[in-house]
């Protein structure tokens, strides 16, 4: 086999190219080996899961499994995405009880092997997943609890939320907002939305890209739907409406 031509790009990057194209399967290869290489350090903040002076930042690897599995199933391989659930539930589990240290990653850890379980359509035991998730939340209660959402494990439990929601682009304050609620309606929404978002894109049949800096009215035109609103990712310009590849840099 050939070495891999990137042009420089990571396995994410790779993964967001993919989507916009609308090939799932290798969306899903991308994002698969994008997680492989965040957990090494290899790769995106390049922070090491098992390094104590990194807490947290395996949330980007745990996304990119999440992401891998929704791409396998939109691509029907269903068996694939059980895989992925399998190994993003150990990854957290791993980290919450050898690795994290404060009680709100520990708790957000726990929410994502909620997470798993519903990407696997295992809803009872995602929903007594939350709930363990929640008593943490509860047990740890930070003074400012929104801040706290600001955390990077926290951060990639959010992104990943705003990705699924596209494109109809739910914002940071339906996923938890600036109260002193934030955890309790973070965990309301992941409860009663997470589902519907995942069989959203299974109904449309495609994942589109997360946002990166985006552009209105931009001096670019979208061949294909003739949108001139762009979003700047992954050294590309992708069209903000339905996700074409404009211009690769």
């Amino acid at each position: 086999m050939s070495p891999r031509d990137t042009d420089g790009r990571d396995h994410r990057d790779e993964a967001i190219l993919a989507l916009a194209d609308g090939n799932h399967r290798q969306a899903g290869d991308a994002y698969t080996h994008a997680a492989y290489g965040q957990l090494a350090g290899f790769e995106n903040h390049h922070r090491e899961a098992l390094d104590p002076d990194a807490q947290g930042w395996a949330g980007d690897a745990l996304v990119a499994l999440f992401l891998a599995g929704v791409c396998y199933r939109i691509a029907g391989q269903d068996r694939r995405a059980a895989n992925r659930a399998t190994q993003g539930r150990a990854i957290a589990t791993d980290q919450r009880e050898f690795v994290l240290e404060d009680p709100i990653d520990q708790a957000e850890a726990t929410a994502f092997i909620g997470d798993f379980h519903v990407l696997a359509g295992e809803r009872e035991q995602a929903a007594a997943a939350y709930d363990r998730a929640a008593d943490r939340y509860a047990d740890a209660a930070p003074p400012d609890p929104a801040g706290a959402t600001t955390r990077p494990l926290l951060q990639a439990g959010t992104d990943l939320l705003l990705q699924l929601s596209r494109p109809d682009d739910v914002s940071w304050d339906d996923i938890h907002g600036t109260g002193s609620d934030a955890l309790d309606r973070r965990m309301r929404f992941r409860r009663t939305r997470l589902p519907e978002l995942i069989d959203a894109r299974l109904e449309a049949g495609r994942l589109h890209p997360p946002r990166g800096s985006t552009e209105y009215n931009a001096d670019f035109r979208c061949p294909d739907c003739g949108a001139t609103d762009v979003n700047y990712i992954a050294d590309a310009v992708l069209c903000l409406r339905c996700a074409s590849v404009i211009e690769k840099r």
